[in-house]
């Protein structure tokens, strides 16, 4: 190595070891904050670097409404169907199409997010391409906030800052501030955990309810929470045959109680959706064929049945190989789970890892919208494993850097996401 390189490589390091200084000397609030809106900085540049693109690529009012400035691109995609939402409601008839099918509609997007933005826009007269974009900002510090302490509590401080970092300067992070409703099913999912962490039940059903009303996967929270009790309630008993110590002490009954309605709760949340379209369009099956409308152009027409979709469209795309890849991710992503580093983040963040991903797998068909559905299992960036070493530590960063515009051009632009 020359001198030169030498000293460009002495400067290089001073420099990060700087940044890493400067983050660690700040108060915890701090730190995050300033992660937190470089992150958005950074999106906002990569966001209006792809606006000028999609205006010319793609005017037609069926991508992004009838108004074509950065508001409205930040609403694009699904964002229309929250704007349908947020002004005129739920249609009562479902729209179908020429094989009388039901079509793509409003239904399939719940509707804490769009009415939340309805207040804002009706108390203050913003639009809904303004509105939307700010309740997204606003929810995704909150989770941000969240997110640090759900992580720091088990695995400290420096696991809870690189938690923050991936989640808001990575790949998806755009997505913290356009008029999806990603940040704000965010921000209460870990809200949910922290309260589950501190017995809080009470909060953790408000908390779940909401989430069942925001995005689809909040059942995740009630089974988790089913399998926490068990475990309590399986070490009381063990507790009690071993040392005399009455079972009731561990685990109270009245905590029980508590338990039980939470998770009733936020369970009859959790499947209330499609009881609600049934009623107000008539179809019993309102809800179930408009979520598969989204499945035609990628497998046809098909029957659902639960735990077959991955399997269903890697068959279909990649044969036997892909079948099997998907029996790979079956037995690889648990054991990555139970890995020491990774049970570091705690007993919470790991099951509900296992609880939310069971979910996406049993009901969902990977898609482009597969990634931003994965963004709840967000606290598993601040494994230790992740950042174990110096190499493997910028190597994600640069991954996360540099994968965010590579997706705001392959998800934002051609979308949907």
């Amino acid at each position: 190595m020359s001198r030169t390189d030498g000293a460009v490589t002495g400067t290089l390091a001073n420099g990060r070891r700087r940044i890493v200084d400067l983050a660690t000397s700040l108060p915890v609030w701090a730190a995050v904050l300033l992660v937190w809106g470089g992150g958005r900085l950074v999106s906002t540049v990569w966001l209006a670097l792809a606006y000028p693109l999609m205006a010319r690529a793609m005017p037609d009012n069926a991508i992004w409404g009838n108004e074509h400035g950065f508001g409205s691109f930040l609403t694009a995609w699904d964002g229309q169907y929250y704007e349908q939402i947020s002004v005129h409601g739920y249609p009562s008839t479902l729209p179908l199409d020429t094989a009388g099918h039901v079509a793509q509609n409003a239904w399939a997007f719940l509707p804490a997010f769009p009415f939340a933005i309805r207040m804002l826009t009706a108390s203050t007269g913003v639009p809904f391409t303004v509105g939307a974009p700010l309740v997204a900002l606003a929810a995704g510090l909150v989770a941000t906030f969240l997110l640090h302490r759900l992580v720091s509590d088990r695995a400290g401080h420096a696991a809870g800052m690189w938690a923050v970092f991936f989640f808001t300067c990575g790949p998806l992070s755009f997505l913290l501030q356009v008029g999806y409703a990603e940040s704000t099913f965010l921000a209460l999912t870990f809200g949910a955990l922290l309260a589950l962490e501190r017995r809080r039940y009470g909060l953790l059903t408000v908390l779940g309810v909401v989430a069942a009303f925001t995005r689809p996967g909040a059942l995740a929270l009630p089974l988790l929470l089913g399998v926490v009790a068990l475990v309590r309630w399986v070490r009381a008993r063990r507790t009690a045959a071993g040392t005399g110590v009455r079972s009731l002490d561990a685990f109270p009954v009245a905590e029980r109680v508590r338990v039980v309605v939470a998770g009733v709760v936020m369970a009859a949340a959790g499947l209330a959706w499609p009881v609600v379209a049934a009623h107000v369009t008539g179809r019993p099956d309102a809800y179930l064929e408009t979520e598969m409308s989204w499945w035609v152009n990628f497998i046809g027409r098909v029957e659902f049945t639960p735990m077959t979709p991955w399997f269903l469209i890697a068959g279909r795309w990649l044969g036997v190989g892909g079948v099997l890849i998907v029996v790979f991710l079956l037995v690889a992503y648990p054991v990555w789970l139970l890995r020491r580093s990774t049970r570091a983040l705690g007993a919470t963040t790991v099951l509900y890892s296992a609880a939310y991903a069971l979910y996406i797998f049993a009901v969902s068909l990977p898609m482009a919208s597969t990634p931003r559905l994965l963004m709840p299992l967000a606290p598993l960036f601040g494994s230790p494993e992740l950042v174990a070493r110096p190499w493997m530590r910028w190597t994600f960063v640069s991954c996360a850097l540099l994968g965010q515009p590579v997706l705001v051009a392959v998800l934002w632009l051609l979308g949907p996401p």
